[in-house]
């Protein structure tokens, strides 16, 4: 492409004076957690699926590549432009109706820049819950939690964003809109085409509108906040939990007394939930149409009689609930060492592996840098944990840092683990996700994606290299 006005124009045409950012106001759009990205052409801001057509179609047929944006909350450097190469970022943000809702069917459907949180109070007032949340909610759009198969705190009780997906609208690479709507329960009828865009990051297509499936909302939320006595007694908690629990087991959180610490200094209105003070601690999360007062009490007292906790608090309020859980969204690493090199895992192993790998992380670094400490919070009933390692910033930061990826990676792998479990691969785990990957499964993730977009126009740079 030669003429980049003469593109802008045309763009212009189809998307009008609201539909486009440029110049200084665009810089928003450009930032993320992780830092800059490139330039680009124009933010575009369809306000409906024929508009994403028509921008497509002309980015296709002028080989102009093109960066989709939810609410950009990743932490990956998914959703900035980071090639230099003729491109626009088109945002989604305009795109956010809830279209339909289908209390009989337990359905909604919505367009793909719905705010996660706006949609989540939108089905509290009909009793349902859309089962995606994590932290982000307020700003993370639903077509960018699909597109990034996000996980969150409910993944336990209700699985991942992937298995609340019915259907999906995507428009495709040449500007094609694939109607895959649909809300059926079970469809064998071939391949089912909505899974390859799930967690794809907008690279084999731009999701446009969702059908989730939705659940029944339960009357009753109750957590208990304890402190474990032994880390290698996590399992026997969690097993405890499940057995006393069944289905109303909703959460399990594990959290680390350095976070704890940081988060009531940070933010002194809220309160330290038991006086007594361990390495680590777990939130568990009861819910109901019943009271789930006895079964929590039931495994407050087991978790006692059998030594694995040595305090813990259960909330009696709704202040106290929503203070423990407030504690465990605080817990948020870039707010507290900004003075150190950051180095970041979303990690999962095998459930029963989690403190086994902790404590194998925690020698690694060490034995690398006596100086780096690691910081890990995380999922306990997916085995996500987030872990992320700190060094001092002085010259030899960044060789120590590369030995501490190359180490930690690897005990991920022999652990049966992977180094990206719900946060995406965005362009920061590139290539190192590569090595992740068999010889013959990256050959086929490369296959789809050239299948999909033969040109390389959809957010390039991320998630598998062509």
């Amino acid at each position: 492409m030669n003429d980049h006005g003469q593109f802008i124009g045309k763009a212009k045409e189809i998307l009008g004076a609201k539909g486009m950012i440029n110049g200084p106001e665009a810089l928003d759009f450009l930032t993320d957690i992780t830092g800059r990205g490139l330039q680009c052409l124009f933010v575009a801001r369809p306000a409906n699926t024929e508009e994403v057509s028509r921008i497509v179609t002309l980015c296709h047929s002028e080989g102009v590549a093109i960066v989709p944006q939810g609410g950009n909350s990743n932490v990956c450097h998914m959703a900035v432009p980071t090639q230099d190469r003729p491109t626009i970022l088109m945002s989604l943000s305009r795109m956010n109706r809830i279209l339909e809702i289908n209390p009989e069917r337990g359905t909604v459907t919505v367009e793909a820049g719905c705010i996660m949180q706006t949609l989540q109070e939108a089905m509290a007032e009909h009793k349902l819950v859309f089962a995606p949340d994590w932290g982000a909610r307020g700003t993370a759009t639903v077509g960018g939690a699909v597109a990034t198969n996000g996980g969150g705190l409910n993944v336990l009780r209700y699985g991942t964003t992937r298995d609340q997906v019915l259907g999906v609208e995507v428009v495709l690479a040449d500007g094609r809109i694939w109607d895959g709507l649909r809300a059926l329960i079970k469809d064998n009828s071939g391949y089912d085409l909505k899974h390859l865009f799930i967690g794809s990051e907008g690279t084999l297509g731009i999701i446009t509108k969702l059908t989730f499936r939705l659940h029944t909302a339960q009357a009753h939320s109750r957590s208990i906040f304890a402190s474990l006595a032994e880390p290698s007694r996590l399992m026997e908690f969690l097993a405890a939990a499940r057995a006393i629990g069944g289905e109303r087991l909703t959460a399990f959180e594990l959290l680390p007394d350095l976070g704890v610490e940081m988060v009531l200094k940070r933010y002194p209105d809220l309160k330290r939930p038991c006086e007594t003070r361990s390495d680590w601690y777990v939130l568990v999360r009861m819910s109901d149409n019943l009271d789930v007062e006895e079964k929590l009490t039931a495994l407050y007292e087991a978790g006692f009689e059998s030594g694995i906790i040595d305090d813990a608090v259960m909330a009696s309020s709704e202040a106290q609930e929503k203070n423990l859980w407030e504690i465990r969204e605080q817990m948020i690493p870039h707010q507290y060492f900004g003075a150190y090199k950051m180095l970041k895992w979303d990690v999962s192993v095998p459930v029963d592996q989690i403190m086994p790998f902790l404590a194998a992380a925690e020698t690694a670094i060490a034995d690398i840098d006596a100086r780096a400490f690691s910081y890990a919070v995380g999922h306990v009933g997916d085995g996500n944990i987030h872990l992320s390692a700190y060094v001092e910033k002085t010259e030899a930061a960044e060789p120590i840092a590369n030995r501490i990826y190359a180490r930690i990676d690897a005990l991920v792998w022999d652990y049966g683990g992977s180094i990206v479990a719900e946060h995406g691969v965005g362009s920061l785990y590139l290539d190192r996700v590569r090595e992740q990957k068999g010889p013959l499964e990256y050959e086929l993730l490369q296959r789809l994606k050239t299948c999909f977009d033969p040109n390389g126009l959809l957010n390039p740079g991320k998630l598998v290299k062509n």
